[in-house]
């Protein structure tokens, strides 16, 4: 049966049709998000993506890629996870140095730490770097951050993910050092 057929028939609710599609779709949509490196929660990811192709099965545009709009949808939801994770992991860092029930030389240690996450910060791109301290530091949104900047919010949101990655990659290893030293 031919995909185009396919897709008019999951644009008419045939649950038949949709079965052929996720049986077409899931072991490339699971090799592209491999591949790209974001295949944390992977089983998650996957059934969000054809959980949302269903929901949205009315609207799919025939004119457009199907391709293209499902690992879109697989794309965004992994970063949207990545993010996530990113934030629970920086959040996670944040100690309050000042806490007496924590030694001087741990403090120290925690310093250190510090220190390594803001020159992580500095070491991004210009651009990931404005916007990711906009979005941080000032708590600025999206659209905010692109009127000040003078781009679109698309764009705003790329420098965010990819500032998201960066940092996460270079920090990965830093919440786990910190989680056993505090022991």
């Amino acid at each position: 049966m031919l995909k185009k057929q396919l897709f008019i028939r999951l644009k008419k609710s045939d649950e038949i049709a949709f079965k052929k599609l996720f049986e077409m779709y899931y072991p490339k949509v699971k090799s592209f998000l491999v591949a790209s490196n974001l295949q944390k929660d992977l089983d998650d990811i996957l059934q969000e993506t054809f959980i949302i192709i269903w929901n949205k099965r009315e609207n799919i545009d025939l004119e457009k890629s199907f391709d293209s709009y499902i690992f879109t949808i697989a794309k965004n939801l992994a970063l949207k996870n990545l993010r996530k994770q990113i934030i629970g992991d920086i959040e996670s860092l944040k100690i309050e140095v000042k806490d007496s029930t924590i030694p001087v030389d741990k403090m120290l240690d925690i310093r250190l730490y510090d220190k390594k996450i803001r020159s992580s910060i500095a070491n991004l791109p210009p651009q990931s770097r404005t916007v990711f301290q906009m979005k941080r530091y000032e708590g600025l949104t999206t659209k905010e951050v692109a009127q000040k900047m003078g781009i679109s919010p698309k764009t705003v949101e790329n420098y965010m993910n990819s500032a998201l990655s960066s940092l996460k990659k270079e920090l990965r290893y830093l919440a786990s050092l910190i989680l056993l030293f505090l022991q």
